[in-house]
């Protein structure tokens, strides 16, 4: 009874991220917070068997679809994430293959299902068992669904880091910041979707027949959920992204690249006007406010020797940044340098700094009053 009570304040709360995620679909338009919207839904109902028990209702249809939704789960965050930087969210005939597993898991349990109508319901206890005594279809079964869970954790942390370094990689291209707020919490998203997996396809070998080791199990999968759901919360829309790049590489298909690029005197024109301190600011809002092409700007920013737009505006941060620290007040902390020179973060900062100079913001200070 006490599971059942935890299940059924988690499906609580699993409603209430739904319900917050279809309001934010609605009035922002984010449109890849529907899979996240899924991925919360079908929880609901993964839990609604168990939480059912606690009235003494029993409705064996529900066990058609427990399986399955724990085969779509991680495939509904990959897509989230694949879907941030894409203005449109339509799948593709090739990626619809993803679910391609849940729909087996789903046949399997409606044979399961038909076949044997002696399937008994399952109490709470047999819920993580190796294997059910004297139900050999439902053993299969749940054997089947675990090393496809077991086998997504590292197949889908794998193709998330890989989203991870792509979008990491387009996002230098087209803004001048790169936070926790983007793209580099997807890292970290790649190693609880591979921990998360392997922990569920733990299963297979009956590691949750420990309660302690249960209960620890479902306090990662809580703060699982609760990591996706205020990342996805606090994630600005990037869908621009895609489109951005899309125009860049038409551009410079129409158009060969020269050493000698006269637009070069943009980049002066944008270092005079101190744009650079705009710790966010875009390759789209640069464009703008220099009133060149975006695909002509990043060819400036390649000939002038940078390798891409996030690179370029952190040189002239750093340059910038320079000046402050040789001339910042014995009474003001260095870090007071740090959003006066266009960074975000203290760390960011240091990092370029470092990269750039090959000392600390600290020792710069020192050497350059030393002379």
């Amino acid at each position: 009874m006490t599971l059942a009570i935890l299940f059924f304040i988690l499906q609580i709360i699993y409603f209430s991220f739904s319900a917050i995620l279809a309001i934010l679909i609605l009035t922002q338009k984010r449109k890849s917070l529907l899979y996240l919207f899924l991925f919360f839904m079908v929880q609901v109902f993964y839990l609604l068997p168990t939480c059912l028990t606690m009235f003494n209702i029993h409705l064996p249809f529900l066990r058609l679809v427990v399986g399955p939704i724990k085969v779509i789960l991680t495939p509904l965050i990959f897509f989230y994430i694949k879907g941030l930087t894409q203005a449109k969210n339509r799948l593709s005939l090739k990626e619809s293959l993803h679910f391609a597993p849940a729909v087996v898991v789903f046949i399997l349990s409606v044979i399961i299902y038909l076949s044997y109508p002696d399937w008994k319901i399952l109490g709470i206890n047999d819920i993580y068992k190796t294997k059910v005594e004297g139900n050999f279809p439902y053993t299969f079964l749940i054997t089947v669904t675990r090393v496809i869970v077991f086998s997504q954790g590292i197949f889908y942390a794998l193709m998330i880091y890989k989203l991870f370094k792509k979008n990491d990689l387009f996002m230098r291209q087209i803004v001048s910041d790169l936070s926790e707020q983007n793209m580099i919490w997807i890292r970290y998203t790649a190693i609880l979707v591979g921990i998360r997996g392997l922990t569920t396809g733990a299963e297979l070998f009956g590691a949750y027949s420990i309660p302690a080791v249960f209960v620890v199990y479902y306090i990662f999968l809580i703060g699982f959920s609760f990591y996706i759901f205020f990342q996805a919360i606090a994630q600005p829309d990037i869908s621009f992204v895609d489109t951005t790049i899309q125009e860049i590489t038409d551009g410079q298909d129409d158009e060969e690249n020269t050493e000698s690029n006269p637009d070069i005197n943009k980049l002066e024109i944008f270092t005079q006007k101190k744009l650079f301190l705009k710790y966010d600011i875009t390759l789209q809002e640069a464009s703008d406010e220099l009133l060149i092409p975006k695909y002509r700007l990043t060819q400036a920013i390649k000939s002038a020797g940078y390798p891409n737009f996030y690179a370029f505006v952190n040189a002239q941060r750093i340059e910038y940044s320079k000046v402050l620290l040789l001339n910042l007040p014995r009474n003001l902390a260095m870090e007071s340098v740090v959003a006066d020179s266009g960074f975000q973060s203290r760390s960011t900062f240091y990092r370029v700094f470092k990269e750039s100079t090959g000392l600390t913001p600290k020792e710069y200070k020192e050497l350059g009053l030393n002379r």
